[in-house]
């Protein structure tokens, strides 16, 4: 109701400078104008977001009483009930696989209750803290759709965030020894990488020699390189260029030592426990789209590659980080205007990410190998 109320106020704002008034009182008049315009603005997007959050969680908490009811309804039939999220037996009618189903759907339920108590909560934030604007938009009903626009950008963004993530893992200088002695002789310098790395980098080492790990390191130099020169050299932190370069490093290494052994190193490198969670759900997102690419033309060139993995960040298929710290598709923000990392560092102490998946150890042997 409210928002409507905004929206109806264009035609107002839109007659509201008298015909014909000039001089100083009508500069005047005319700044303060674009002032309350810009704060209708804003406030139709955040009114817009609040109402979008708030009738999607009224909703999706309909859909979740019909599941209680309907799980308690069986668990009555089968002799049990359901008490602060147990399954409490009351007789002897239902068995283990009444039980585990049970279970299940009740554990369901709670997973869901918690992720619409964090959607609501979250875009609450974000309108309470001015982080939700009018996107630009120079007319009240845009500003409002701009609203509902990032409440669905939350929503996918929580999604990626969720979906990619990875296990930390410990971190050691490599190579070392004997090893790390002979590769710095041949222009191999030592770097910190994670446990998980050391141990695939010292097996492909023991396989193709010191000629192997230099293969490797000039894909990898060779990413970077290219990189350098798409989106203008924009975004080479959290942005296009960042995109590219993991995108474009993954499809090379896919080519060279296939898709697993590719998968298993990229996710590797992104153990590292001074990364971001956010950060790491942009670099494995894109790091999956360039092993696809790669698969899907086995037979392409470097250069050919390159151009396919250009084309998909242009086309929206990898994510980046906008301002807001959100991961967005990279048609949706242009190159240049996302996340300022250099001037704002992410955190690095994140023990959230200990809870994350444990791909466990390496196992995946390189292709021609």
């Amino acid at each position: 109701m409210q928002k409507r109320q905004v929206i109806c106020l264009q035609d107002e704002l839109d007659g509201a400078k008298p015909v014909g008034w000039t001089g100083t009182a009508s500069e005047a008049a005319a700044d303060d104008l674009r002032v309350r315009r810009q704060e209708l603005e804003e406030l139709a997007a955040r009114l817009s977001a609040a109402g979008k959050v708030v009738d999607d969680s009224e909703q999706s908490a309909r859909d979740l009483v019909r599941s209680v009811e309907a799980t308690e309804q069986f668990a009555a039939q089968n002799g049990y009930r359901i008490e602060n999220g147990a399954v409490v037996k009351t007789s002897d009618v239902g068995g283990f696989l009444d039980v585990a189903i049970l279970q299940v759907e009740v554990q369901g339920i709670l997973a869901r209750a918690a992720e619409i108590d964090t959607e609501l909560n979250s875009v609450l934030k974000r309108i309470l803290s001015d982080e939700i604007g009018d996107a630009g938009a120079t007319m009240l009903a845009a500003a409002a759709t701009a609203g509902e626009d990032r409440v669905a950008d939350e929503r996918r963004h929580r999604e990626l965030v969720e979906k990619y993530q990875v296990k930390t893992d410990g971190t050691t200088i490599w190579p070392s020894g004997l090893t790390g002695w002979l590769a710095e002789r041949r222009g191999i310098k030592k770097e910190r990488v994670t446990q998980s790395e050391a141990e695939m980098l010292d097996d492909l080492q023991m396989r193709k020699g010191l000629l192997g790990l230099k293969e490797f390191g000039d894909i990898r130099q060779d990413a970077l390189h290219v990189a350098e020169g798409k989106f203008d050299g924009k975004g080479g932190t959290d942005g296009h260029a960042d995109a590219f370069r993991h995108a474009y490093w993954n499809a090379l290494m896919t080519q060279r030592y296939g898709e697993e052994w590719a998968r298993e190193f990229a996710t590797a490198h992104e153990r590292n426990p001074s990364s971001h969670h956010i950060p790491v759900g942009m670099d494995l997102h894109n790091n999956e789209v360039g092993r696809s690419i790669a698969q899907a033309n086995p037979g392409a060139s470097p250069e050919q590659l390159a151009n396919l993995v250009e084309q998909a960040v242009t086309d929206g298929k990898m994510v980046v980080i906008d301002k807001n710290d959100t991961l967005v598709p990279s048609n949706e923000v242009p190159p240049g205007e996302t996340r300022e990392t250099k001037k704002t560092p992410w955190p690095t102490d994140n023990p959230g990410r200990d809870d994350d998946h444990d791909p466990g150890k390496p196992s995946a042997t390189p292709d021609q190998y």
